[in-house]
This record gives C-alpha cells, structure tokens and sequence, in this order.
C-alpha cells in the first residue's frame, strides 16, 4: 500500500514571502473573528522558526527570549505591540481594511 506524503505547511511556505504574507493576512482574520490566541501565536511560532531560533529572533525583535517561551506555551497573553513588533520582524507591515456593515 502507498502512503502519501506528509504536508507540511512550513516547507510549502518556507521560501514564498508572498504565501507568507497572505498566511499572517488569514490568521489575523481568523483571530480576530475568534479570537484563538492559541492558534495564532502557535502559527506565528512556525513563522519565526523558518528562519531561524526563537533565541536569534528575541534578539532581533529586543523582546526577552523567556517572554517568547512563555508566550508560546500559553501562559501570557501578548499585547497588541507585541504582536505588531512580531510581525513587523517577520518582515511585514500590517495594512486594515474598512469592513462596511
């Protein structure tokens, strides 16, 4: 019996900005209609880890490293310049658009 492939959507992402952006794009939408801060930031993790270690990133972004662990396991909630910093590092601006009622 053949065994398909596993998916992975890191490798599908690793080397596409575009898909990445459009990536950030979809769990925002999603976190902000549902609000699973689980999700995301399990998601955004996967982001960093593409290019590189949560410890070269904390560098980078000049949050704490611990901050970064904490954040990935659930036990702080992030702020909302926590997470536009994160995102702004990964190499993205954040644009809204006006949502007509």
């Amino acid at each position: 019996m053949n065994k398909m492939p596993e998916y992975s959507t890191l490798e599908y992402l690793k080397n596409d900005k575009e898909l990445q952006k459009e990536y950030i794009k979809e769990l925002l939408n999603e976190y902000f209609m549902d609000n699973n801060a689980e999700i995301f930031l399990a998601s955004l993790k996967s982001l960093i880890l593409l290019n590189g270690t949560i410890s070269d990133f904390a560098k980078k972004t000049g949050i704490n490293r611990t901050y970064f662990y904490k954040l990935f396991r659930n036990e702080i909630s992030p702020e909302f310049l926590t997470i536009m910093t994160i995102i702004k590092n990964l190499g993205f601006n954040i644009n809204f658009d006006l949502q007509v009622a």
